[in-house]
C-alpha cells in the first residue's frame, strides 16, 4: 500500500474520492473569475475529479493570489500561504507563525469555540456532555474556551477525532449554506466524540457562526468565497486521514 504524506496536500487530494473532491469543484465554479472548466484535464474527465485533482489544488491557489491582490498572477501563492490567509481572516490568533497541519487545526478549534459560546439550552448540556466524556472536565473546558489547544487537553488521538468530527459539521454547514444542499461525505468515523450527538448538537452554533463568517466575507472580496469554503474542505479531509488512524485504538479504548 502506497504511504501518503500527510501533509502534502497534492497527494491528500489526488487519493481523495470522487465525493470529498466534488464541494470543491463547486466552490470554484461558482465562481465568475475560475479558469477550471476551460482545462484540458477538466474537460476530458469531470466528473472524475481525481483524474484532475492537481488541477484543483492549482485552481485553488489561483484564486489565493486573488486573495492577496494578485501578488502571484502565474501560479498563485503556495497552500500554506493561502491556509495562513484564510485563517487570519477568521481570526485565528498567530496564523502567521503556525504550520500547515497547525493552521487547519486552529481553524476547525476556532470555530467549535465559537459554536460552544453560541450554543445553549439542549444543545449546550448535550455538547458538554459529550466533551466531558471524551476527556474535557471543566476545568480543561474553560481552557479551550480561552485558546488552549485541544492536542493538550485531551489525548492526542480523541482530539484528532473531536476535530475531525467537528470539522464534518463545518463543512456541510458550508455547503449548505453556499451550494444549497449537505455534502455525500460528511460521514463520521466511528470512535469518542458520541458521532450523531455531536453533530446534531453542534449543527446549529455552527450554522450560525458560518453564516457570520459569510456576512463578514461579502464585505472581504469575492475570492474567500472561494478560498475559505474549499481550505476548510480540504482541511477536514486531512483531518479525516489522521482521524482513521486513530479510530481503531479509541473504538478499543471508548463505547461511541
Amino acid at each position: 500500500m502506497t504511504v501518503i504524506d500527510i501533509s502534502n496536500t497534492r497527494q491528500l487530494l489526488e487519493r481523495a474520492s470522487n465525493d470529498d473532491l466534488e464541494p470543491l469543484v463547486e466552490y470554484i465554479l461558482k465562481a465568475n473569475t475560475e479558469s477550471l472548466s476551460k482545462q484540458v484535464d477538466f474537460k476530458r474527465n469531470h466528473p472524475e475529479h481525481r483524474r484532475y485533482a492537481s488541477s484543483i489544488l492549482d485552481e485553488l491557489r489561483l484564486f489565493g493570489g486573488n486573495s492577496f491582490v494578485n501578488l502571484w498572477r502565474k501560479s498563485g501563492p503556495s497552500y500554506t500561504e493561502v491556509v495562513r490567509d484564510v485563517a487570519s481572516k477568521l481570526k485565528v490568533k498567530g496564523a502567521g507563525s503556525m504550520e500547515l497541519i497547525e493552521l487547519e487545526e486552529a481553524m476547525v478549534q476556532s470555530i467549535l469555540r465559537q459554536a460552544l459560546e453560541k450554543s445553549s439550552g439542549e444543545d449546550r448540556r448535550e455538547l458538554e456532555v459529550i466533551l466531558r466524556e471524551a476527556g474535557l472536565d471543566k476545568t480543561k473546558m474553560t481552557a479551550l474556551l480561552n485558546g488552549s489547544a485541544l492536542s493538550g487537553l485531551v489525548v492526542p488521538a480523541v482530539a484528532r477525532l473531536i476535530l475531525y468530527r467537528t470539522s464534518t459539521v463545518i463543512v456541510n454547514s458550508m455547503a449548505q449554506q453556499l451550494l444549497g444542499h449537505g455534502l455525500r461525505s460528511a460521514v463520521v468515523a466511528g470512535g469518542t466524540f458520541a458521532g450523531g450527538r455531536a453533530v446534531a448538537a453542534l449543527a446549529g452554533p455552527v450554522g450560525w457562526v458560518i453564516a457570520g463568517i459569510w456576512t463578514a466575507m461579502d464585505l472581504a472580496g469575492p475570492a474567500y468565497r472561494v478560498t475559505i469554503p474549499c481550505v476548510l474542505q480540504i482541511a477536514m479531509l486531512r483531518l479525516k486521514t489522521r482521524a482513521e488512524a486513530a479510530t481503531d485504538f479509541m473504538n478499543g479504548a471508548f463505547d461511541g
